[in-house]
């Protein structure tokens, strides 16, 4: 079998058999892949500690048919507070999620990797609502499945002011190009998402919202995620059991 050394982050796992993990793993050079972690769940496997989600990973794997196979992994970084705090592992279980729903195996996205190292790094300081929000608008650029917030729909005519909104639609629409489905779309909240999605995570300051605001971007974002899927997320329950 031909081995590879690659940079990864756990998306996620599953137990299996009485000691090993299917680990699913976004790779620099080859995007998504899942890969068996022979051993991991034995205390003194030396796979034990890099195993978890949210790990940041230099990894080594052999191919495999279905899948690949861990043979080495050693700690990049370690998200002390992804791991140790349950409000921020939640919101953090929800980032996870979204990738390993839409992200194609087998695909490079190592510009995709690097922003969800930005916003795994995030976390640690930031407020994991509002983080995990802005992460997921910001990692949607880069599937093809984006809602647009600055033209419309119809006509590609930028978007100021008066506008409207619907899911069908894919974003927003001018007051000319407004169908039955569009329902009025408020100024500041069209802002508010497009300050999430462009947040620049390595300058200073924090992002000042209005309770209200934040409730109503994370809404448009549930309902489209589950218009995708044909189910909400998992993670949302674990988010519902801190509430």
């Amino acid at each position: 079998m031909a081995l590879y050394q690659t940079e990864a982050v756990v998306l996620g796992s599953k137990n299996w058999g009485e000691a090993d993990k299917v680990m699913t793993l976004f790779t620099r050079e080859c995007g998504l892949v899942r890969a068996a972690a022979f051993g991991c769940r034995r205390p003194r496997s030396p796979l034990a500690g890099a195993m978890q989600m949210f790990s940041h990973l230099d990894v080594q794997l052999a191919e495999g048919r279905r899948l690949e196979t861990v043979r080495q992994a050693s700690l990049i970084e370690h998200y002390r507070r992804l791991s140790e705090d349950l409000t921020a592992m939640a919101y953090g279980s929800f980032v996870m999620e979204f990738l390993r729903e839409f992200l194609p195996e087998g695909q490079p996205e190592p510009r995709m990797l690097d922003q969800l190292l930005l916003i795994l790094k995030a976390f640690e300081t930031r407020n994991p609502r509002v983080t995990a929000l802005a992460g997921v608008y910001q990692l949607m650029e880069f599937t093809g499945m984006q809602l647009h917030f600055e033209h419309c729909g119809h006509c590609g005519r930028d978007v100021k002011g008066e506008a409207y909104f619907s899911l069908r639609e894919g974003g927003v629409l001018c007051s000319d190009c407004r169908t039955e489905y569009a329902e009025p779309f408020p100024e500041d909240l069209r802002q508010l998402i497009l300050s999430l999605r462009d947040l620049d995570w390595q300058a200073g300051g924090m992002l000042r919202i209005r309770s209200a605001l934040l409730v109503q971007a994370e809404s448009i974002l549930l309902q489209y995620l589950q218009q995708l899927l044909g189910r909400p997320l998992r993670s949302l329950e674990f988010i519902q059991q801190l509430s």
